[in-house]
C-alpha cells in the first residue's frame, strides 16, 4: 500500500514538475506572427498606401512619399532597384502602373515614388494634378529583378539612366553609400537639359562623400551654360568614363527609344548579354510600329473580346469591342460598368500576375515579352502586353 502511494506521490510531482516547465516556458510575444504571416508580412496580397509628402523634381516630375495606412500591417521590406504596381481608380476606370522605389531599403517607415508627366499618359497625368497629401492608393508588393546580386554581379557596375531612369538607381546608390558596401560605381545619366537632371544635388553630395560612385550627366539640349557632355549615350561615352567592360555588370533603365539605341552600343562594345540587366521596357506608344506588327492591320481595326468570369459564384460571358492596338488589359480595364479586376503589377509582361488563359482567337505579343514554356503550351498568356489581332475569347475563371 505504502509502494502505491509513493508512486502516486511521484506521479504527481513528476506532473507539477512538468506543469511547472510548461509555465516557465516564455510566452509568445504580441509582434511574432509566425511564418505564414511573415510570408505576408514580405509578399502581401496588396499595401494600402497614404500620401504624406509631395515634393516638385522637375517641371514634370513629383516626388510622392507614401505610408501603410495600418499599423499591424507595416510596409513589405524591399530591394534597392525594385518597384512598386499602385492602383488608382480615374472615372471608374480602375488600373494600376509600375513605379520604381526612390527610397532606401534600410528604412520601412516610407515609400518614395518619382513620377514623371507621360504625353498622352493616363495614370501619371492624374497622379501629377490630382493626387493630394492625404490620399490613399492600394500598391503591390515591392517587384522586379532589377537588384544587385554580389553573386552574379561582381563588384564593378555600370548604370546607366535616362531620364527618369534614375528613380531605382537612386534607391540603389543610396543603400551602396549607407552600407558602405565595397562596389565601384559609374552612373551614366543622359537627360534633355539642366532642368531634368533630378536627383542633381545628392548626386554630387553622394560623389563628394563616397570616392567609389562616380557620376557623368550627358545633355541631348544642352543650353549655353553648360560645359559637359554633349548629345547620347555612345559607346564612346561608356568607354570614356568606365575605361574597359572587363569584369563590370550593367544596369540600363530608360524609355523604349533609349534602350534600342544603347543596346546597340552595348553590343559595339563587346558585352555578353548574361552581364546586362535591363528594366522592363513597358508598352509602346504606338505598336503598329514594333517589328512583327502585321501590316494589314491598322490603329482602327476593332475586334470583339469575350470573356468569361464569375460573379456571385456564377459564370458569366460577356462581348465587348476593343482596339486592336491597344493591349487586352487596358481593353477590360475600360469595361468598368464589369467591374473586372486582374491581378497586375509590371504591365510589361515579366511580373506574370496577369497571367490569363485564352481559349480562342490570334494575338499579337511585344517580341521582348518571354513566355514560360508551359504557358505557351496551354494557352496562357499576359494581356497587359498582348494585343488581340482578332475576335478573342479569355477564360479568367481559370486564373
Amino acid at each position: 500500500m505504502e509502494k502505491e502511494i509513493m508512486n502516486d506521490v511521484k506521479k504527481y510531482q513528476k506532473l507539477e514538475k512538468l506543469k511547472k516547465w510548461r509555465d516557465e516556458v516564455e510566452p509568445i510575444p504580441w509582434y511574432f506572427d509566425g511564418l505564414e504571416n511573415l510570408c505576408d508580412r514580405i509578399h502581401p496580397e496588396k499595401q494600402i498606401l497614404q500620401v504624406t509628402d509631395i515634393q516638385e523634381l522637375s517641371k514634370d516630375t513629383k516626388l510622392f512619399r507614401f505610408v501603410s495606412t495600418r499599423q499591424n500591417k507595416p510596409l513589405a521590406p524591399f530591394r534597392a532597384g525594385q518597384y512598386i504596381g499602385l492602383t488608382v481608380e480615374i472615372n471608374g476606370v480602375r488600373t494600376s502602373r509600375p513605379f520604381s522605389l526612390v527610397s532606401s531599403p534600410n528604412q520601412l517607415a516610407y515609400y518614395e515614388l518619382g513620377v514623371k508627366r507621360k504625353q498622352g499618359g493616363f495614370v501619371s497625368i492624374y497622379l501629377l494634378d490630382t493626387i493630394k497629401v492625404g490620399d490613399i492608393l492600394e500598391a503591390t508588393e515591392p517587384l522586379g529583378e532589377l537588384y544587385y546580386n554580389r553573386v552574379f554581379h561582381g563588384k564593378n557596375l555600370v548604370f546607366i539612366a535616362g531620364g527618369s531612369g534614375i528613380t531605382p538607381f537612386i534607391s540603389l546608390l543610396r543603400d551602396i553609400s549607407q552600407r558602405n558596401l565595397d562596389l565601384n560605381v559609374w552612373l551614366i545619366f543622359g537627360c534633355v537639359s539642366k532642368d531634368d537632371m533630378l536627383f542633381k544635388d545628392e548626386l554630387e553630395d553622394l560623389v563628394n562623400r563616397r570616392s567609389n560612385i562616380r557620376v557623368q550627366y550627358i545633355l541631348s539640349e544642352p543650353g549655353p551654360n553648360w560645359d559637359g557632355a554633349c548629345g547620347f549615350i555612345t559607346k564612346d561615352n561608356i568607354l570614356d568614363q568606365i575605361k574597359s567592360v572587363e569584369n563590370k555588370f550593367f544596369y540600363i533603365v530608360g524609355n523604349r527609344a533609349m534602350y534600342s539605341f544603347i543596346k546597340e552600343q552595348i553590343k559595339q562594345l563587346g558585352v555578353s548579354t548574361h552581364r546586362i540587366i535591363y528594366e522592363s521596357y513597358g508598352i509602346p506608344d504606338d505598336v503598329t510600329e514594333i517589328i512583327g506588327w502585321p501590316k494589314d492591320i491598322s490603329a482602327s481595326n476593332t475586334v470583339n473580346i469575350t470573356i468569361e468570369f464569375l460573379y456571385q459564384g456564377k459564370k458569366i460571358k460577356e462581348t465587348f469591342e476593343a482596339l486592336c492596338v491597344e493591349p487586352i488589359l487596358n481593353s477590360l480595364e475600360r469595361e468598368k460598368n464589369l467591374g473586372i479586376t486582374i491581378n497586375n503589377g509590371c504591365r510589361s509582361g515579366a511580373c506574370a500576375l496577369c497571367r490569363t488563359k485564352l481559349v480562342a482567337g490570334k494575338i499579337f505579343i511585344l517580341p521582348e515579352v518571354t513566355m514560360r514554356e508551359i504557358d505557351q503550351d496551354y494557352g496562357y498568356i499576359h494581356p497587359c502586353v498582348s494585343y488581340p489581332l482578332t475576335d478573342i475569347h479569355i477564360d479568367l475563371t481559370l486564373i
